[in-house]
């Protein structure tokens, strides 16, 4: 799941990067681009300079001193009239390209060069001769001559018709063309603007203005108002003064960037961008690096937050993405006069919400069908219904199945914790630390017993800092009620098997505690309170066997007071195999042997019964309690002896195999009955002597023979050999 997670995470990234870095770069969004920037350009316009002043050939003057064009002795008489104001420098935006009267042209001609500070303009004309593209097209020869500067004022309109960036220079007849105001802003100020340098160090040409808001902003004066000198010099004194049409069908009327509408003339134009380079303030567009970034961060930041978002959260995150990805563009133009196209980052954000969440949406509803499927088909106590009631949209039936899914686990888990609750014993449920998560009502019970001491919390702080029970020294605990619980732990599994944690269960054992303590007492009278008297009866009998005169009856006294010595020691011992733990040492299996054999070597001379063992094999060492199974060989080579027929043999033998150590003691004896062979070693058989068809005794010895061997965790299988006698086979685990 995490997989194709990551996968269709980066699937939908590549997609949404390649579609802004695409747009990014390419002019596929410019007219929506245009729209927010004209929108907030005006914001941006720098307050207009008290500097510039616009002297306007506008519908008054025309009514005043007739149609244009007029005379050049008009526009030098108010070249005279500026020249008494004492102007900063003059920017004439109006062509004088064809000669006039001599008189006249001669006139202007000494005008200009009496001002001292007028800049002209250089008309364009397109196509140029000879193959050029451009022909720069000079004013007369002596009002050039005469002016103290010669600019363009050449206006590149984008496909949307709107001049929103102007060039500073421009390349025509061979000739680089600084702008007209570019050179009336040198003239007044004696340096070019900080903006033309910033422009040249990055190679480029075209000045992006922060227009005005609207048209009228500017400082203006009527041409007529200003030739018959009804405007104060202190109005023009050290002022920038641009002479150009305002009137109504003459000249050109340009779309400018503004909120009004209202299309601008060509001397506002060029008041905007004087206004621009005076307070050295353009726009900055970055290149298509910067936009590229600028397009993809916003969807990229976006997609990574959906890692950890919810739905509501995603779709928070997506609102405040987009007005992100519009207010700082907005903030930065308005602020720092740096344009960056928002479209193509909003274009990312459109397709990457829409997209990430079909995608999770089918990935969701595939996952959950999947669930709800393989849940249906299990079977659950409770009994399933997770069929899709008819929805009028798949999403409907969906989420009736989850529902239904969802209050059948809910069942399940009241059923389980009920289920629980019913235990007697303590149940309690622990985590893979060790913390408890789950409590049975008699666990809380236990649990609830007031004061810090408790033993059942103090045994629960032991296993918080042991995670794994199965290391856990502390197996039983006792309360002061006088009850005793041991541990029972089972791991609490998902349901892909992993282990998640533990159930423990507390046992209440003190009722076979309570049994044990009795079973200990039993068996200390057996060993002490039943021996004595028998042990007494053999002391009697041998310090006053003398003063009795039946032998016969002193000797059968004996022997009955000493099989019930050897019972109640069998029993005993057999008993404390179950009560006490295996503690072995190393020992040779034959030395053994040999000791049992030399132990009742008095008893096999009395019935000239001969012992022998085969001592081919030696150092074969087993892990064993030497008491423990020397008694069973004893009680072995006991009934072999004493049922082997007089002159008899025993033979006994130990050998290897493998890793198993296998020992033998055979007899010529009658055997067995039939009817004992099918549970030779069980306890407290009928005894069977000759009398009784022959054979081993069936009573206590050999049920503690193989009581001894399987506490030694070995074996011991009965035989009988045709055509008469016994052998017992035991095997022990060898150690090297």
């Amino acid at each position: 799941m995490r997989v194709r997670f990551l996968l269709e995470w980066c699937a939908v990234l590549a997609i949404t990067l390649a579609i802004a870095a695409m747009l990014g770069t390419g002019r596929t969004t410019v007219r929506a681009d245009n729209i927010v920037y004209d929108f907030l350009v005006g914001l941006s316009a720098p307050p207009v300079s008290d500097r510039i002043l616009l002297v306007a050939i506008d519908d008054a003057s025309m009514a005043t001193l007739g149609r244009w064009p007029w005379s050049r002795d008009i526009h030098a008489r108010l070249l005279d009239q500026l020249a008494r104001a004492q102007p900063a420098a003059v920017a004439y935006d109006v062509l004088f390209t064809e000669p006039g009267t001599a008189e006249e042209d001669r006139h202007f001609a000494q005008s200009i060069e009496r001002l001292g500070n007028v800049s002209l303009p250089v008309l364009f004309e397109t196509p140029g001769t000879d193959g050029r593209v451009v022909d720069a097209v000079l004013p007369v020869p002596a009002f050039a001559q005469s002016a103290r500067n010669l600019g363009q004022v050449a206006l590149i309109p984008d496909e949307g018709g709107v001049a929103r960036s102007v060039p500073l220079t421009f390349s025509a007849s061979g000739r680089e063309w600084v702008h007209l105001m570019e050179h009336a802003y040198r003239t007044a100020l004696g340096h070019p603007s900080p903006v033309f340098q910033r422009l040249a160090d990055r190679n480029e040409t075209f000045a992006t203005i922060p227009f005005q808001p609207g048209t009228g902003a500017f400082r203006t004066a009527s041409f007529s108002s200003v030739l018959a000198g009804e405007v104060p010099s202190d109005f023009i004194e050290d002022r920038i003064v641009l002479v150009g049409a305002t009137a109504a069908g003459l000249g050109d009327r340009f779309r400018v960037p503004n909120t009004t509408g209202a299309l601008s003339s060509g001397v506002e134009l060029q008041a905007n961008l004087l206004n621009s380079l005076l307070a050295d303030r353009a726009i900055d567009v970055p290149g298509n690096r910067i936009r590229t970034m600028a397009a993809v961060l916003p969807a990229f930041f976006l997609l990574v937050s959906f890692w950890w978002l919810r739905p509501s959260g995603a779709f928070s995150a997506w609102i405040a993405t987009l007005v992100l990805a519009l207010a700082i563009p907005a903030a930065l133009l308005v602020t720092a006069d740096i344009w960056i196209p928002p479209t193509p980052a909003l274009a990312g954000l459109v397709v990457a919400y829409p997209l990430w969440s079909w995608r999770r949406l089918q990935t969701v509803d595939r996952a959950i069908a999947k669930e709800l499927d393989a849940l249906s088909k299990e079977e659950t106590p409770l009994g399933s219904d997770m069929s899709e009631e008819s929805y009028l949209d798949p999403i409907g039936g969906q989420t009736a199945r989850l529902q239904s899914a969802i209050s059948e686990m809910r069942d399940l888990r009241r059923l389980v914790s009920d289920t629980i609750d019913s235990v007697v014993d303590p149940i309690l449920v622990t985590d893979n630390a060790g913390q408890t998560v789950l409590a049975n009502r008699a666990a809380r019970s236990l649990l609830a017993a007031p004061g810090d001491d408790n033993p059942l919390r103090a045994w629960l702080g032991e296993l918080e800092g042991n995670a794994n029970p199965d290391d856990e020294d502390l197996v039983e605990l006792r309360l002061g009620n006088g009850k005793t619980y041991t541990r029972r732990h089972f791991p609490l599994r998902n349901h892909s098997g992993e282990q998640r944690g533990w159930i423990l269960q507390l046992a209440d054992i003190s009722e076979i505690r309570r049994a044990q303590r009795e079973r200990d007492e039993m068996l200390e009278f057996l060993s002490h309170d039943m021996r004595s008297p028998q042990s007494s009866i053999i002391m009697l009998l041998e310090k006053h066997q003398a003063a009795i005169e039946d032998k016969a009856l002193v000797e059968r006294i004996q022997s009955l007071a000493r099989k019930t010595l050897r019972l109640s020691d069998d029993f005993v011992q057999m008993a404390r195999f179950s009560a006490v733990s295996f503690d072995p040492e190393e020992v040779e299996l034959c030395d053994l042997l040999m000791e049992a054999a030399d132990e009742l070597w008095p008893f096999a001379s009395s019935r000239n019964v001969k012992v022998e063992i085969d001592r081919s094999a030696h150092d074969l060492f087993i892990e064993a309690e030497r008491d423990s199974l020397s008694r069973a060989f004893v009680n072995l080579l006991h009934n072999a002896i004493k049922f082997s027929p007089e002159s008899g043999l025993v033979r006994c033998s130990v050998k290897r195999e493998g890793d198993r150590i296998e020992c033998s003691i055979e007899d010529d004896g009658p055997g067995m009955p039939a009817a004992r062979r099918d549970a030779p070693f069980a306890r407290f058989g009928k005894r069977l002597g000759r009398n009784g068809g022959g054979g081993l005794s069936a009573g206590l010895g050999l049920a503690y023979v193989a009581a001894a061997i399987e506490h030694h965790n070995g074996t011991i299988a009965y035989e009988a050999r045709q055509p008469h006698g016994t052998r017992v086979t035991m095997t022990f685990s060898a150690i090297d």
